[in-house]
């Protein structure tokens, strides 16, 4: 047996985590679907969420719904892209731990209880500390043009 093996094995793991949270990003709702669908959110959040979240979201976000609703999606379709690709996975992962810990903090779900967005803390996580864009990705080309950028 090769004693790379075991590598090789990882590395298609850390791709699957990387592919996986991507594409559950790409598929996410976005607030596309309909006009009014942030607001509704919105207003759940305020009545659902932490405490000290409820009086973020009226004081800064609610008053700036349509610009936070843009960024949302932006950041979505970013993470989902360079997810999939392996490209700036570091900071895609990043990113993805951002939201997903602002859509915990907004629906007001336990850290340490079961759900999907702490079970994408988890996976982002693993994404971030591991060389997932490194193997079969965008970021194996630019790490070896530029190895001591840490992004990749």
């Amino acid at each position: 047996m090769n004693s790379d093996q075991p590598v090789a094995t990882r590395e298609w793991l850390f791709v699957v985590a990387r592919v996986y949270l991507g594409i559950s990003f790409f598929f996410s709702d976005h607030g596309t679907r309909e006009p009014d669908e942030l607001t509704r959110f919105l207003n759940y959040a305020a009545k659902h969420g932490y405490a000290w979240y409820q009086n973020f979201l009226t004081a800064v976000v609610v008053p700036h719904a349509a610009t936070f609703g843009t960024l949302v999606l932006v950041a979505e379709i970013y993470v989902a892209i360079a997810l999939v690709l392996g490209l700036t996975t570091r900071v895609a992962a990043c990113v993805a731990i951002f939201l997903c810990f602002n859509y915990m903090c907004a629906k007001g779900d336990p850290f340490w209880g079961p759900g999907i967005d702490q079970s994408d803390i988890v996976l982002a996580i693993i994404v971030l500390f591991s060389d997932a864009g490194r193997a079969f990705g965008v970021d194996r080309f630019l790490h070896r043009q530029l190895p001591k950028v840490p992004i990749w």
